[in-house]
This record gives C-alpha cells, structure tokens and sequence, in this order.
C-alpha cells in the first residue's frame, strides 16, 4: 500500500480509491484490505471517515515512527531528507541517553554491554558482519538510561535501520572502528564520565552520518535503498 501511495503521489488530504477499487486493484479481499488499512490507520498514514472515504493524512507531520520501519521492511528507498532526519533522530536520542546511563547505569547494565562486546570482537575476527551485534550495543546502551519510552523509540529507529546497517558493516574498516568506538563509550559510561562519553559518541554518530551522506550523493535520484 505505501509504494501505491508514492507513486501515486498523493498528498496530504487527497480521497483515495475505495475499499472495493482497493481490494480489486491489489487482489485481494475486502477482509484482508481492511486489516491493511487498520494497520496503517494506526501508524496516522490515512484517516477512514464514516460516509466520506479515505483519505491521506499528512504524513511528513503525522505518522509514526512505525511507518519508517514498514518501508524498510519492503524495501522502499530512502531520501537524502530522510537519512538526514534519521541521523539527528538517532542522534537526540543516543546523546540523552549515554548521559543518562553516565548516571544509572547498573552492574546488570554493564554486563549486558561487555557480552555484546564480546560477540562483536569474536564475529570481528572471524570476518563476519557486526551488523546485529551493533543494534544490540546500542540497545543495551539506551536501556542503560533506565528510560522505557527512549528505549522503545530506539528499537523503532533500529528495526528501520536494519538493512542500512547491513550495508554499512559489510565494510571491514566500518566495523573495525565501529567496535573501538563501542569499546570507548562503554569505559567512559562505566566510569561516570558524561563530557568523555558523549564526544565519543559524538565522534561514532559522525562518522556514520558522513558515511551515508556521502552516499546518498552518489546514489540515484530516486533515493537509497535502506
């Protein structure tokens, strides 16, 4: 349903077809496209008014975070707005809660990391992709805030990151220095230090972003695939 919306170009408060042209267009019964339409009612894609039909929300402004990780469950490419949007999402959320974890972190905490790391340096040395390990370092590390909502936004922005990140550590040098950088930020965590902590992290977020942006120039007009 989301690429039919793109390319159709819909904007915001257009009237879509009906459910009967829907489930006729995509083969399918009315059952199925209803529970497809739930779904994405849900995420605040479109709005189902009584009488009247459906219709596009505005989706830049209103739908949820769920909405990235459907696209990136279908495959749907990504804008150069998108990756930037996503960085300083990540970015926000990361920085408040390393300083957070500074603070509360727990014996539990730090144990939960040192396994990931510990994963990562065996999956390292035996040339294979860093790729979950990283989703899960970073995990342990919001957890590690004591805070649930930035712990739930951050698995959304990781299930929508998840084929990028695939992407990203297929590069040998990536996960190389990903996991020195990982390594730095648990110590200075451990240790209570917030200004050492968040220029580490600082540094780790940078190289991701320049990373993507660089290729995201490269990629075609129609955006990268995530």
């Amino acid at each position: 349903m989301l690429p039919f919306i793109r390319d159709r170009g819909y904007e915001a408060g257009d009237r879509m077809p009906s459910e009967r042209e829907l489930a006729e267009r995509f083969g399918v019964s009315r059952g199925i496209l209803r529970e497809a339409l739930s779904a994405l009612e849900a995420m605040r894609v479109i709005e189902r008014r009584p009488q009247s039909g459906i219709f596009l929300r505005d989706v830049e402004r209103e739908a949820s975070v769920d909405m990235l990780v459907l696209q990136s469950d279908l495959g749907m490419p990504v804008s150069a707005a998108d990756v930037k949007d996503l960085n300083e999402f990540r970015s926000m959320l990361e920085m408040q809660s390393t300083a957070l974890a500074c603070s509360r972190r727990t014996d539990a905490d730090l144990a939960r990391i040192d396994a990931v790391l510990e994963r990562s340096r065996a999956r390292l040395a035996s040339g294979q992709s860093l790729s979950e390990q990283d989703a899960e370092f970073h995990m342990a590390l919001c957890a590690a805030s004591g805070n649930k909502l930035i712990q739930r936004a951050a698995n959304s922005f990781w299930l929508a990151s998840r084929a990028r990140r695939e992407r990203y550590f297929s590069v040998p040098a990536n996960a190389k220095r990903s996991l020195a950088q990982h390594t730095a930020l648990r110590h200075a965590v451990a240790a209570g230090d917030v200004d050492r902590a968040l220029g580490v992290l600082g540094k780790h977020l940078g190289n991701v972003e320049r990373y993507w942006m660089a290729h995201l120039t490269s990629a075609t007009q129609g955006g990268l695939k995530p």
